[in-house]
């Protein structure tokens, strides 16, 4: 029997500001004629899993990026109308591609230098000291704290090459901040507010993309309460942002002081 989810301090203060945010666009997405009859045209009700703001998260996503709107309908289908087997790693490698994917559809690719791994591994290979180095490594019996004696010149290549492979490896966090103020620009006055939502953002969608390549753990092996949850903070990250509701961010620092207190 699973031990019962309990998300931790950062999640639960994240977690009231966003779910406060998106009951405000809840609200303001109640009809303004309630007398109106509903249209008679439509054959069936939606699933009930359906709700107003998935289905404007849903409508949002199509207007922006309708291949990964294709991927987060999947995925709300998988948890809550057809868990097929394996629906676990499914519906994570769906969150995973809309956190990776999404700052690019909203906020534009970023220019970044690709790193031509190849031809730099190339040069190294070319060194006249490699193969001392590959002699001295001794092949796969050699002790882990084995000291190893390199060349100076073939070290610098080899740390020039590594440190531009961390230089060009963009940062979740610095990610998630250009797709939450691409769209709200008004949130760019808003950094050091909008952190502790970014960090939570990162932390959900972190829970998934580790569980996005098979692990040798079966569904029943993820409670489903703490999948809903990891979900539901996805979710409302995500409706939160596609309205002013960094606006409100005296809520935040309201729910922030007493968090601290």
């Amino acid at each position: 029997m699973h031990d019962r989810y309990e998300p931790s301090g950062l999640a639960q203060t994240a977690d009231k500001f966003l779910t406060r945010s998106v009951q405000l666009r809840t609200k303001s997405m109640a009809p303004t004629d309630p007398a109106q009859p509903a249209d008679s045209t439509v054959p069936t009700s939606p699933p009930p899993c359906w709700t107003p703001v998935r289905n404007e998260i849903k409508a949002w996503m199509h207007r922006n990026a309708p291949s990964l709107a294709e991927l987060y309908e999947g995925a709300v289908t998988l948890l809550y109308t057809n868990p097929i087997p394996g629906h676990v790693r499914f519906i994570s490698h769906a969150v995973r591609e809309i956190r990776n994917r999404l700052p690019d559809a909203i906020a534009g690719p970023t220019k970044t230098t690709v790193l031509q791994y190849k031809n730099r591994l190339d040069t190294i290979a070319a060194l006249p000291s490699v193969d001392a180095l590959i002699a001295n490594i001794g092949g796969t019996t050699a002790p882990a704290t084995t000291s190893i004696t390199i060349d100076r010149q073939l070290a610098d290549k080899i740390a020039a090459l590594l440190q531009d492979h961390l230089n060009t490896r963009a940062k979740p966090i610095d990610a998630a901040r250009r797709l939450f103020q691409s769209i709200a620009p008004d949130n760019t006055r808003a950094h050091d507010t909008l952190t502790p939502i970014l960090q939570q953002w990162i932390t959900t969608t972190d829970w998934f993309v580790a569980k996005a390549h098979d692990s040798g753990h079966t569904d029943n092996h993820y409670p489903n309460n703490e999948l809903c949850h990891h979900f539901t903070m996805f979710e409302n990250a995500i409706s939160a942002a596609t309205r002013p509701f960094f606006d409100t961010l005296e809520d935040l620092d309201a729910i922030l002081e007493n968090t601290n207190n």
